[in-house]
């Protein structure tokens, strides 16, 4: 009972997904990656894909600060 508590404390977070990868024939990998709260799922091609489908949906979410300015080093 105390473990099954813990494991819905653990998945309830709105920056939470599961990512189920596979490698595809060519070499690269793809595979589905699912929001845990909402439930969606979305295929990807390649990591930079995953990468795009996890940072639009944090945005989205304002997780943590959609408003966040990125930082850089320029002269």
């Amino acid at each position: 009972m105390g473990e099954e508590i813990m494991l819905q404390r653990k998945w309830n977070c709105a920056s939470d997904f599961i990512i189920r990868v596979s490698r595809s024939d060519e070499g690269f990998f793809q595979g589905k990656i699912e929001h845990v709260q909402s439930g969606q799922v979305h295929r990807f091609k390649d990591f930079m894909e995953m990468l795009l489908l996890i940072q639009g949906k944090l945005d989205r979410l304002g997780y943590p600060q959609a408003e966040t300015e990125l930082r850089c080093w320029s002269d």
